[in-house]
């Protein structure tokens, strides 16, 4: 199953990098966005299978923040990419049920091995 995927980081090269790891594996990437009003808009016009949120996007909310709305509106799965590991902040991430949390820096081989252990949690052959 090929996957649609937007990808919500407001780093460009990050983004880029998160498109070709994705398009490398054999999947779509829906779009990307760099903050929460334009990923919600997106979500609702187009119905992504999977959204990769950086927790510290710019914007008036923060990806937690919009991940309870996507988990609450959308039933979406979402996987968290920080570089922020501090308790509290991972806590109210977890509270949002995101189906994987990866943490930066990360490099194309440690992502390629993240996405494989995901997409057996949603039953997606890669």
């Amino acid at each position: 199953m090929q996957l649609k995927v937007l990808i919500i980081e407001d780093n460009f090269i990050i983004q880029m990098f998160l498109e070709s790891i994705i398009t490398d594996m054999g999947h779509e990437v829906a779009n990307t966005v760099d903050n929460s009003e334009d990923a919600l808009d997106f979500i609702e016009a187009n119905k992504p299978n999977l959204i990769l949120l950086d927790i510290g996007i710019s914007g008036s909310r923060d990806g937690i923040e919009t991940s309870q709305i996507i988990y609450e509106k959308y039933k979406i799965p979402v996987i968290f990419i920080t570089g922020n590991s501090d308790e509290s902040t991972l806590e109210r991430a977890k509270k949002t049920k995101p189906i994987h949390i990866i943490h930066k820096p990360i490099d194309d081989h440690k992502l390629k091995s993240e996405f494989a252990g995901i997409f057996e949690k949603l039953n997606i052959t890669s």
